[in-house]
């Protein structure tokens, strides 16, 4: 079995409304499940999950940094060429 599987998510290219659209929705999704996840430690047990909290941390400053590149983009009326990658690997 291959132990690590490399996935291309996103590539293209986008006006500025559609990275935004797609860029955006990516981060709220995955700040939501970061969300959801410390709710549910303080529910349980009473306390933060430290690594839901710093992740939400580290997606919030890639957010600001892609609105800035979003925003750019959209004053110069530039395509942006988008591409990501998603990396799957079994954990021992």
């Amino acid at each position: 079995m291959e132990t690590m599987k490399k996935i291309n998510l996103i590539d293209g290219h986008f006006n500025s409304f559609e990275a935004k659209e797609i860029l955006m929705d990516l981060c709220n999704k995955n700040l939501n499940f970061n969300q959801v996840q410390n709710f549910s430690s303080q529910i349980r047990f009473g306390k933060d999950d430290t690594n839901a909290l710093k992740r939400i941390d580290s997606l919030n400053e890639c957010k600001s940094s892609i609105c800035e590149i979003l925003n750019e983009a959209k004053a110069t009326n530039k395509k942006l060429i988008i591409k990501s990658f998603i990396e799957i690997e079994y954990e021992d």
